[in-house]
């Protein structure tokens, strides 16, 4: 794929970004090496003797105890390392295994397959905002690593499982939104040496390799290296687009005493490619879709590029002080850079009356932009035991910061003419070099920060077979912004406080029912007319239900009803357009179901369904709004994974695996007039993947074959997202 070039004066102002703070990183990793992660290796520990340190793995989730794509606990719902059958809120958690048998490429593959996550329909080849998306009928736009609120595109490679958090939560160790939000935990180098390399090849000329090693640096073992790079080249269905990707990172462990852990974890990425719009229009007397577009037809044309740089970095140190308290203390970095020529215009077709001709406007962007994010956090855990009551107790303290966010816009001072859909050529997609677009009309400064303040407690009575959890989370933030277009300026500051409540009660031996009340927080970044910062989304929601770990572990699940109330969306502002109020009311509510069943030992299912009734209740400036849905959002959602591997016999070694995915109607663009004839319609999709492992040179390796879009389904992953045609992807994969 030929890349796009940066001009000279572009490439000078991404570079007056700071991106000296990137040395940040090096001296992190000079300081110390690297720090604990809460990430798992897949050996488990040995067990360790009563008069020994006990307590450093309850900051860690682990591997052990899981099966296949069943997961048996989670640290992202209450900041310990918690039986999910005990844990008095829903989470959901994603397994490598599961992630590596569906053949994902990105984590947004495998988020499809849970039942109340919809995709956000606008990640592209230069997404920069990572794994955006819809929970329980509401946009959540930051995800966590490990913990700490990250952002950008998290590559595969280092991924060792996703933990789903439903609803809100003040028990979390940063603030999310009232829909949830998802936890990525990192691979973590194991006690012995291994690794695999991958190659993948597949449709529109796409190709990846990928190595990834880890070993442990001493006879001791105290010292553990994972060290992973991948490089991607991505093609598209549609004309012009593509992206080339570069990956490197890995994590370091080290463990200087019995009681001391320390942990570095990172990633380096680039991202350089051109923008993919699918030829999604309709008209606009009646808003329906119009199907005749070419299928390959492509808006943003070969000029409309970027290039994208992401790094991040985590530092952490776990210390047990006492055999029964612990402290933590870790920081995070976050730094990008990005120059881009984005293209916009309506989704609705310009037809001539004459010559009928269609056309689509197009309004092209050159974006600047560069922020630099860190996080501080540091907790106290710890766990006592008095009358048969067990006390888990969780003091955490949060400090986040953005330093000089900063975004320049400029546009041509005319914006190039209509673009014929149906006989569109190279040329005509002509934009002209960056240095042309003279016009700036916007250019803004963000600093902010944040500090939060975390209490939680578990409670254990009836010989362990309640639990009870209750949190509270007090947060401040601040902001200073300046429009240097404008030459204004404004600062303000807001707090917020919530709690979290929650029971769990054993019915039977491997079956609970769970009941929790949970309220958050999500600070927002825009100003009123006045310059105030606006008041934080604030969310509180139910959640019910029971659990269930049934024959031997071969048939687990949950059922849970829940209900949610957002408060504070923002609405247009009737008495100063262009400005916004924070006065809106979202209502969500339904049934989650899911199933990790083996009904033989070769044969693993994963199901799920949602039902999420989703309603503006209140909307002052908008009352045409109340009653309806946000877009995306299916009523109904459903999907089901089957694979089956054999273990002996002359098939022994092959794999074969079926995913079926539902997605009900859904409202299309929000920002349109609710026509009723402009939906989404309902689609059903399925992929398979063949594998086949055999010993080559006595290394394990196995081939596999991945097909998308089984049937050729021609549907709308979202209002602005288009199928992709059946596709192939075949990959080798060689582990030592």
């Amino acid at each position: 794929m030929a890349l796009p070039t940066i001009p000279f004066p572009i490439r000078h102002r991404l570079a007056v970004f700071r991106f000296g703070r990137l040395t940040l990183i090096g001296t992190l990793g000079a300081a110390g090496t690297a720090l604990f992660s809460q990430a798992t290796s897949r050996a488990p520990a040995a067990p360790l003797k009563e008069e020994t340190p006990v307590m450093l793995s309850a900051f860690e989730v682990s591997a052990q105890g899981d099966d296949g794509y069943k997961a048996a606990n989670a640290i992202s719902g209450t900041s310990f390392n918690t039986a999910l059958l005990d844990l008095p809120r829903p989470i959901e958690v994603i397994t490598a295994e599961f992630i590596e048998d569906i053949g994902a490429k990105e984590i947004g593959e495998a988020l499809k397959y849970s039942g109340s996550l919809a995709d956000n329909g606008t990640a592209t080849p230069d997404d920069v905002t990572g794994n955006n998306f819809y929970n329980r009928g509401f946009q959540s736009f930051t995800t966590y690593r490990n913990g700490y609120r990250s952002f950008g595109v998290a590559d595969t490679l280092f991924i060792d499982r996703v933990e789903i958090i439903k609803g809100p939560s003040s028990t979390f160790s940063g603030t999310i939104e009232p829909g949830g939000t998802i936890n990525l935990i990192t691979r973590r180098p194991g006690a012995n040496p291994g690794g695999h390399v991958r190659l993948r090849s597949g449709a529109h000329d796409s190709r990846r390799a990928e190595l990834l090693y880890s070993t442990p640096l001493d006879d001791g073992k105290k010292l553990r290296v994972l060290l992973g790079a991948a490089y991607e080249d991505y093609g598209s269905p549609y004309d012009f687009a593509g992206r080339e990707r570069k990956v490197y990172g890995g994590n370091i462990q080290y463990a200087p005493t019995s009681r001391t852990r320390l942990g570095f974890d990172f990633q380096w990425q680039t991202t350089r490619g051109t923008q993919a719009i699918p030829p999604i229009y309709f008209t606009s007397t009646t808003g329906f879709y119009v199907k005749d577009i070419p299928r390959g037809f492509n808006r943003a044309g070969p000029e409309s590029t970027s290039a994208i740089l992401q790094s991040q970095a985590a530092l952490e140190l776990t210390h047990q002080l006492t055999p029964r308290w612990v402290v933590r203390a870790g920081g995070y970095f976050r730094s990008q850079r990005q120059g881009r020529n984005t293209m916009a215009g309506s989704q609705a077709l310009v037809v001539n009356a004459t010559t009928r001709a269609r056309t689509v406007a197009r309004i092209p962007t050159v974006q600047l932009t560069g922020n630099d994010n860190y996080i501080a956090q540091t907790s106290l855990l710890g766990d006592l035991a008095y009358g048969g009551i067990t006390h888990k107790i969780f003091l955490g303290f949060e400090y986040t910061g953005v330093v000089d966010s900063r975004s320049q816009q400029f546009r041509r001072p005319v914006n190039p003419a209509n673009i014929n859909v149906d006989s569109a050529t190279r040329a005509d997609h002509a934009l002209g070099p960056w240095s042309a677009y003279t016009t700036r009309f916007a250019d803004t400064t963000l600093d902010s920060g944040a500090r939060g303040y975390t209490f939680s407690n578990l409670v254990q009575v009836l010989q362990s077979r309640l639990l009870l959890m209750q949190g509270y989370r007090y947060g401040q933030f601040f902001q200073n912004s300046e429009n240097r277009l404008a030459r204004t300026a404004a600062s303000s500051s807001q707090s917020a406080e919530v709690g979290s409540y929650g029971a769990s009660y054993r019915l039977a031996p491997r079956m609970t029912f769970f009941a929790s009340y949970a309220e958050s927080f999500s600070p927002q970044t825009a100003t009123d007319f006045t310059g105030r910062l606006f008041a934080p989304v604030t969310g509180k929601g139910w959640d019910l239900g029971p659990k269930f770990d049934l024959i031997e572990g071969r048939l687990a699940g949950t059922l849970v009803a829940f209900a949610i109330e957002r408060s504070n969306v923002l609405q247009p502002d009737p008495d100063h357009p262009g400005f916004n109020i924070a006065s809106g009311l979202d209502r969500s509510r339904g049934i989650e179901f899911t199933l990790n069943a083996r009904p033989l030992r070769p044969w693993q299912v994963v199901l799920s369904y949602a039902n999420v009734d989703v309603k503006t209740i209140k909307d002052p400036t908008r009352p045409a709004n109340v009653g309806l849905t946000p877009p995306n959002v299916a009523r109904h959602q459903a999907n089901v994974w089957n694979r089956y591997s054999f273990q002996s016999g002359p098939l022994k070694g092959l794999g074969a695996g079926l995913g079926v995915i539902y997605v009900g109607e859904r409202r299309g663009n929000g920002n349109l007039p609710n026509l009723p004839a402009f939906r989404s319609p309902a689609y059903t999709k399925a992929d398979t993947n063949f594998t086949y492992a055999q010993k080559i040179f006595g290394r394990s390796t196995t081939f596999s074959l991945a097909l998308q879009n089984l049937t050729n389904a021609d549907y709308y992953a979202s209002f602005s997202a288009l199928s992709e045609p059946r596709s192939a992807t075949a990959s080798v994969l060689m582990r030592f």
